[in-house]
């Protein structure tokens, strides 16, 4: 399936009915970009990130109290990496 939305001066896209339609979206949801060997794919981020997956995640690896800017900056980095343990 080839379908093209253009993209505004806003740099945002409306999402083709055909494509939510196919990805089961609903307004508010998350769209992942993901850069494979050259191209890119989209898809929908069915998980959900929970404070569980984020301590278990970096269990073990923290031999130090984290400040909270420290804190911080790991559940940015640990969303951005998808919530993937």
């Amino acid at each position: 399936m080839i379908t093209a939305a253009k993209i505004s001066s806003k740099r945002q896209i409306t999402v083709p009915l055909k494509i939510m339609l196919r990805l089961k979206l609903n307004p508010g949801d998350q769209l992942v970009f993901e850069d494979k060997n050259g191209h890119i794919e989209v898809k929908s981020q069915t998980e959900k990130f929970t404070i569980r997956d984020f301590v278990n995640k970096h269990q073990g690896h923290i031999a130090k109290k984290l400040t909270d800017d420290e804190l911080r900056h790991a559940r940015i980095e640990a969303w951005h990496e998808g919530g993937n343990a």
